[in-house]
């Protein structure tokens, strides 16, 4: 959900989507971004010293040109 989107209009657009998503529901999913970033930073400030990288573990954006 944008920032610009009241819960109303995002349960209405899932639906154009064939997804129900109820407004309360809606409501609770803004907050979830924050979670999840906060725990991927927590993940990644774990000292992997001798292990497989962090980023085999947590999803980061590719560096690579798309084409």
């Amino acid at each position: 959900m944008t920032s610009t989107d009241t819960p109303e209009e995002f349960s209405e657009r899932a639906g154009e989507h064939e997804l129900e998503i109820s407004t309360e529901d809606a409501a609770d999913i803004g907050g979830f971004g924050v979670i999840v970033a906060a725990a991927y930073s927590t993940i990644r400030e774990i000292d992997t010293t001798g292990f497989e990288p962090a980023e085999i573990f947590v999803p980061t954006p590719s560096q690579r040109e798309s084409g």
